[in-house]
């Protein structure tokens, strides 16, 4: 048997044995999407400077908080409050309706928020001790307007004459917030408790070789025959448990390319990129605040609606972009092998699903190109 029918069978095999389902057949409710992340930090003032770096406005500054937003009209996308270092809390919205049912279903409170976020939200934990706020009536923003830009002349269609590019290197604008990615104790808990509980759809598995419980699962919101971003939230198995990264969305990859030169120029820690991904087809750029979150910069990515169905694939060390240079070690948090050990030998003594074959699978898959499977 050749290489590709050989693959395809593989994959198959992984989508008849996959031990986590695709979606919930019967969810509390249906999010429809991700409002904010709130983070905390000991100097708020510091850490805005790195975002308004990146392309975030500020919006409200308010004692022991800083508000700030994208383009977009939606809402705050990110909350700096003061306190120790850390990723707090995630936002996500539904209607007035699905949040009385989670108040009902959990027991707990519908609070109010004052402005400038207001509406109101109730509280929940996930398995893994991440808190979710599910809100409805956030309050909405004035849109920013985006800046005229030259048209582009392409190889076929030149449009633009008479007429000269001269692109602004500043801070381009974000767009709004994408989608958030964390590292979990156990992927088959952790997923369906987000399909029972919101609706959200796997988009893409990605599965150790031999292994039939995947080690990266993508969710989407289940928003019927709207199209929706192809992964709101996403949970890895990594050694290193918590927040993984957050993404922010840029108009192009000019914009992309800006942003990488702007944030080279204030010396901010560069993760990865320039390149484009293969789940979610994203052109993608991370970058390290002071307190060592990564963050994103993306552009063009997929859009899916309810009826797609779900992707099986290999993880390797290939598999997360189609072009750009090799997965750093800064981003795989390989550059930091002793705290990786240490997360791992606590990990190994505990009830999660991270193990010694595991690591030993994480090990082959990363000396394993797309082309050697």
């Amino acid at each position: 048997m050749t290489t590709a029918p050989r693959k395809m069978q593989h994959l198959a095999s992984l989508k008849l044995n996959c031990s986590v389902r695709e979606r919930s057949l019967n969810p509390l409710i249906k999010v429809e999407g991700l409002a904010y992340v709130v983070i905390q930090r000991p100097d708020i003032d510091k850490a805005s400077a790195f975002f308004a770096d990146f392309g975030l406005l500020l919006d409200k500054h308010t004692g022991d908080s800083i508000y700030l937003r994208g383009r977009s009209e939606l809402h705050h996308a990110l909350v700096i409050e003061k306190g120790a270092a850390k990723f707090d809390r995630v936002g996500l919205t539904a209607s007035a309706k699905d949040m009385q049912t989670l108040a009902d279903h959990f027991s707990v409170p519908i609070q109010h928020r004052k402005p400038p976020m207001g509406g109101r939200f109730v509280c929940l934990q996930d398995p893994n001790g991440l808190t979710i706020e599910v809100n409805c009536e956030l309050a909405k923003l004035p849109p920013i307007d985006r800046s005229l830009t030259p048209s582009w002349n392409t190889s076929d269609t030149k449009t633009r004459v008479n007429e000269t590019v001269r692109k602004k290197i500043a801070p381009p604008p974000v767009h709004k917030l994408g989608h958030t990615v964390h590292s979990v104790r156990a992927i088959k808990e952790s997923v369906h408790w987000y399909q029972d509980t919101f609706g959200l759809i796997v988009s893409d598995f990605q599965f150790l070789q031999d292994d039939n419980t995947p080690t990266v699962a993508f969710l989407r919101c289940d928003l019927g025959d709207t199209p929706t971003d192809h992964h709101t939230i996403a949970m890895a198995l990594t050694p290193n448990l918590g927040h993984e990264h957050t993404a922010f969305e840029l108009d192009s990859m000019e914009d992309i390319a800006i942003g990488q030169e702007c944030m080279r120029k204030s010396q901010y820690k560069h993760s990865w990129g320039i390149g484009r991904h293969i789940l979610g087809s994203q052109i993608f750029d991370y970058w390290r605040d002071s307190a060592g979150d990564m963050f994103e910069h993306y552009a063009d990515g997929d859009l899916f609606d309810a009826n797609t169905h779900t992707g099986y694939h290999l993880f390797n060390r290939d598999a997360q972009h189609q072009w750009g240079p090799a997965m750093s070690a800064n981003f795989s948090g390989l550059d930091r092998p002793w705290n990786v050990l240490k997360n791992v030998v606590k990990r190994l003594f505990s009830d999660d699903e991270l193990s010694v074959e595991k690591l030993k699978g994480f090990s082959r898959a990363m000396k394993t190109g797309a082309g050697t499977e």
